[in-house]
């Protein structure tokens, strides 16, 4: 009996120790997490020019929008699309609800908060250590624009549509530091809400849906040597496969200004300025287990595979005790 116990015990352990490879391997859909994004709104400094949604009539104003994750689906413009459809956000069709995105308007700011330190962790992908989500996107090639439609009919233009604005960071809220020569918020890249899945749409936005999986990760930066000419020419599926499971966003290294760490993030739109700037999250970037780190759990799972083997070839004789 002990022994039958000490063999489903390991078994167990190896049946654990697969899962947790394969989700090494296989990319999951992300599990959202408070703490990954900004988590309170400091100061608002609400500037000109500050317009409302032509839908609903709400000022752009609502703080609250700048918190939690980027926007997944937004809604349809009643033009193109209809206002109940549900759209998934790609980068030729933006965040654009008051309750989606907060206008910072020439002349005004908007500080942030994480619960924790955001750290510059030689972790992070490209090492970039922060992301901001505005709501520029790229104009669609054709005469109709983005109809919510096979993406893989549209191609894109190199055409930007954005209002970049300043940013500054720090670790207390007193002391800043200002990224001056870039990059700015609310620039490339426009967010991607969805992966591009079709072998597995996800049929809760819709029955019409045969295109997009699984939300994106906003922890993940898209690779920073990618531009808006990177994606002209693309079809929307073709750009949304060079996000892969990133939600695009302008992000941030930290370390370039010197700094370890940071608590605080800062968006100003200078006075005399043409851009308003919206904005619509800020995300912690999520580091990336060491090769060191991975090698050691591999060895592991591959030491209780082989205990597993040599123990099924004695169950019989277990069993037969």
């Amino acid at each position: 009996m002990k022994r039958r116990r000490k063999v489903a015990a390991v078994l167990c352990m190896v049946s654990v120790a697969f899962v947790l490879a394969a989700k090494a391997r296989v990319a999951d859909a992300y599990n959202y997490n408070a703490s990954d994004f900004a988590t309170s709104v400091v100061n608002y400094v609400k500037g000109n020019g500050v317009g409302s949604d032509w839908i609903s009539g709400a000022s752009f104003d609502n703080t609250t929008a700048a918190l939690g994750r980027p926007t997944v689906d937004t809604t349809g413009d009643g033009w193109f699309i209809s206002m109940d459809s549900p759209v998934p956000v790609v980068p030729c069709y933006a965040p654009s609800r008051a309750f989606e995105v907060v206008t910072i308007g020439e002349g005004g700011s908007l500080t942030v908060k994480f619960d924790h330190q955001v750290h510059n962790d030689p972790g992070n992908p490209y090492g970039m250590d922060f992301t901001i989500f505005g709501n520029a996107f790229q104009l669609a090639g054709g005469a109709d624009g983005w109809s919510n439609g096979d993406p893989t009919k549209i191609t894109m233009t190199s055409t930007l549509f954005a209002n970049p604005a300043t940013v500054s960071v720090s670790k207390d809220g007193t002391t800043w530091f200002t990224f001056s020569s870039g990059p700015e918020a609310s620039g490339f890249a426009p967010t991607l809400g969805r992966v591009y899945d079709p072998a597995h749409p996800d049929g809760s936005i819709g029955a019409w849906n045969q295109w997009w999986g699984v939300p994106t990760d906003p922890t993940v930066p898209l690779d920073p040597t990618a531009t808006s000419l990177s994606l002209g020419g693309l079809t929307v599926a073709q750009a949304a496969q060079l996000y892969g499971d990133s939600a695009g966003g302008t992000s941030f290294d930290i370390g370039g200004l010197g700094l370890d760490w940071i608590q605080y993030v800062r968006i100003d739109v200078p006075s005399g300025a043409s851009a308003v700037t919206s904005v619509d999250a800020f995300a912690d970037v999520a580091a990336v287990p060491e090769p060191a780190s991975m090698a050691l759990f591999l060895t592991g799972l591959g030491a209780a595979a082989a205990r597993v083997r040599r123990h099924k070839r004695r169950l019989s004789d277990v069993l037969e005790n």
